[in-house]
């Protein structure tokens, strides 16, 4: 009866069909992650090529436009040197004195270093029949000039003017002035080409680099919502697992009250031990019916073996008939039925007594273990998966940020490097910071998605320490001078909190503040005005808020506000960009740290006030407060252990251009082998290098010196965090790095340093 119930139950299923289910619905996991994976790559790596590229173009074009400007310069200065020798010439006919001739030797020793520089002009356009024309008729000209010069130190002044007199020289003169016309108005010609080309490769670029950028920014969104999904793919597979594990606790409970009554299988024995009664389900169970089994001995009908060992095992009837107690037996054992299949099952046997008490038969009840077994493999097997998934997921997630990061950091130290050089014209800037907030809102938006992993999962550690929050806010608004300028944002500080110590995470809080605090620049609008202000209420916690003049919120928006993923319901903030993920982030972390957060706004249109309140504590001793990061650059040589060619090169020539000596290795090896030649006062290393891991390398390093190092890597998972501080590194930066929390990162650790 009670298999009738649970097929009824629908609890038996298809163990056949659920496995190739779950194979089904793994393999499409894999598939989607794969998927995922290789699209983004490919579309990264494409982009980043394609900005390599137009970038190197527009290049090449300014420096063939200065070819063409170093050619009309050289080409006027040759006529401005001949008529220097000229002017010599005949001041020496005119008074025969040798201080006049000044110019003209002076003149002499220039023209052949202009000579060979029109030479080596090639990519000027100018042919070396023109060039040797040029030659000849200057070489004619100084031969005239040096010959005019003879005749009057041998024969005097009216020799030397006869020969001035004849006009060979006037018009060796005007032949190089037309030869040098010639040339010059073909270099202009060829400038004003190549000017127009670069500002349509310049036109071009910009094109190219925002269409990468939006396109980078798009897949992103797309891998995003794939990972979404696959969260909630494994969300439903936990909570299926849990509903058939409790429907099967259901299912033995069921069982349990039915065998207590009837059992599942019955046979009753008489004393001797033949069966006189089966019930149906025990005629299925065995393959006899009661007909077939009747007065039959039970050990025929009921033959049992060991599971494991596959030794008989002896009958419950003949133990109850023996010892006239109830017994049982193990749940490994195995029951042959008529057929020679075997079943495992459980059983149990008791005596039957008269009302004297004399012992007059024995009960035996057993029942199929079979879908038990089943359910528990099941039960198993979709643990397994849900496991399988969520481990997927981390390594998806740590491997999609490894892969997206990678590319980003040598083309983030690029735009820093165009952004602080006097090289790129000025026409280009606005285009490279706008390229190099787009690459830096892409690492946040990574980051951010990192983050809400862990706020979800519990992940998140904490240093709580002494923290001042003024100084920390002022921090804050340095850095973030760049932004409030470009949008002509007028800040106002009110630090008016009297009690600004607090007992938390500092790098938490910053993270906290610093989102907020962009938050209002994105969503102001030029010429705006942001306020932070700090108090504290009767309760001595301070209030930290940041008020702005920016779009507002409705209603609906703020009570969406802290919800992953959702962003303003203003058609006008779409323009604003962003997967919605800061301030969600924000309110979780600012909970952690036992703290509140609290926005609010008048409308649309009316601003914005965000507000952060914690317990204060008392300073003690000296609170650790951020400042602008002054590494003394000119004495720290940095070594870079870094596989990644375009990452080493962008990196070496960033750091170089703030100051420090540089030295790159692409492996744990050169590394080593550049620690054992050199002395060094920072490290700064990847994880994962071509012949070992970045803690090989530091590992072996510590050995030697004890130099400070700082991990330098784009997998940025709880774990890899803890593991890099673990292996003895004393930071730990996820690329692409930002170039001021590199360098506040470098001063912390070298402000001892002399």
């Amino acid at each position: 009866m009670a298999l009738t119930w649970n097929r009824r139950s629908g609890s038996s299923g298809c163990p056949v069909e659920e496995v190739g289910r779950d194979s089904t619905e793994k393999q499409g996991y894999s598939r989607l992650i794969t998927g995922v994976f290789a699209a983004t790559t490919a579309v990264v790596i494409a982009s980043t090529v394609l900005a390599y590229w137009f970038g190197n173009r527009v290049l090449g074009a300014h420096a063939l436009e200065q070819v063409h400007r170093q050619a009309i310069d050289t080409l006027n200065e040759m006529v401005s040197t001949l008529k220097d020798a000229e002017t010599g010439q005949r001041g020496f006919i005119i008074t025969g004195e040798e201080d006049y001739l000044g110019l003209f030797r002076e003149a002499s020793s220039r023209l052949p270093a202009l000579t060979s520089k029109i030479k080596s002009s090639e990519r000027a356009g100018i042919s070396g029949e023109e060039i040797a024309h040029l030659t000849t008729l200057i070489d004619r000209k100084m031969a005239e000039l040096q010959s005019t010069i003879d005749s009057r130190r041998t024969s005097g002044f009216e020799a030397a003017a006869g020969i001035v007199r004849s006009g060979e020289g006037r018009q060796v003169m005007d032949e190089v002035r037309a030869a040098v016309r010639k040339l010059t108005v073909q270099q202009e010609a060829e400038l004003q080409r190549d000017m127009r080309l670069s500002d349509a490769a310049t036109r071009t670029r910009t094109l190219v680099f925002f269409a990468t950028a939006c396109l980078n920014i798009g897949f992103l969104g797309w891998a995003y919502q794939r990972i979404a999904k696959l969260l909630r793919q494994r969300q439903l597979a936990l909570a299926a697992a849990h509903t058939r594990g409790r429907e099967l606790q259901q299912q033995k409970d069921l069982v349990s009250v039915t065998l207590a009554s009837i059992g599942d299988c019955v046979i009753v024995t008489d004393e001797e031990g033949r069966i006189n009664f089966m019930n149906p389900e025990s005629e299925r169970v065995t393959g006899w019916t009661f007909a077939e089994a009747r007065g039959r001995p039970t050990s025929e009908i009921f033959r049992i073996l060991n599971e494991h060992t596959r030794a008989p095992v002896e009958s419950p009837v003949e133990k109850v008939t023996r010892d006239g107690v109830i017994v049982g037996l193990a749940n490994h054992t195995l029951l042959i039925r008529k057929d020679g299949s075997e079943i495992p099952i459980d059983d149990s046997g008791a005596p039957i007594r008269d009302a004297d008490g004399r012992m007059c038969g024995v009960v035996l009840v057993f029942r199929d273990f079979s879908e038990h077994r089943k359910s528990e493999a099941d039960l198993r097997k979709a643990k397994e998966d849900a496991e399988t998934a969520n481990k997927a997921k981390d390594q998806f997630l740590a491997m999609l940020s490894h892969e997206l990061r990678t590319p980003l950091t040598p083309v983030l130290a690029t735009l820093n490097l165009w952004e602080a050089s006097e090289d790129i014209p000025k026409q280009l800037q606005a285009d490279v910071q706008m390229l190099r907030r787009s690459v830096e809102l892409e690492a946040r938006i990574i980051d951010d998605l990192l983050d809400l992993t862990r706020v979800a999962r519990g992940m998140l550690s904490f240093s709580p320490e002494n923290t001042d929050v003024h100084g920390l806010i002022e921090f804050l608004m340095g850095i973030s001078q760049s932004e409030l300028q470009e949008k002509q944002l007028k800040l106002i500080l009110r630090l008016e909190a009297e009690r600004h110590h607090i007992h938390t995470d500092t790098a938490r809080l910053q993270q906290v503040l610093w989102n907020i605090v962009r938050n209002a620049i994105k969503f102001t609008d030029a010429k705006g005005e942001i306020t932070v202000a700090t108090s504290n209420d009767d309760e001595g916690k301070i209030n930290i808020a940041v008020s702005d003049t920016g779009i507002g919120m409705t209603r609906q928006t703020i009570s969406r506000l802290f919800r992953p993923f959702e962003q303003a319901d203003s058609n006008r903030s779409s323009r604003y960009g962003g997967l919605g993920l800061g301030m969600a982030i924000s309110s979780a972390l600012v909970e952690l740290l036992d703290g509140t957060l609290v926005a609010k706004s008048e409308g649309l249109g009316r601003g914005s006030v965000f507000t952060v309140t914690f317990r204060t504590t008392e300073p003690v001793g000296e609170d650790r407060v951020n400042e602008s990061p002054l590494p003394i650059r000119g004495k720290t040589r940095v070594l870079l252990i870094e596989d990644h060619a375009d990452t080493s090169r962008a990196l070496t020539r960033l750091l170089e251009s703030r100051g420090y000596e540089m030295r790159a290795a692409g492996s744990v090896a050169a590394g080593l082998k550049a620690v054992q030649e050199e002395k060094f006062d920072l490290f700064l290393c990847d994880l994962g290098l071509p012949d070992g891991t970045g803690f090989d390398f530091i590992a072996q390093a510590r050995a030697k010196v004890d130099t400070p190092a700082i991990a330098l890597t784009g997998f940025g998972m709880q774990q890899d965090v803890e593991r890099a501080q673990q292996a003895g590194f004393a930071a730990h930066l996820t690329k692409p790095v930002n170039l001021q929390k590199l360098e506040s990162t470098i001063w912390t650790l070298l402000q001892g340093l002399g």
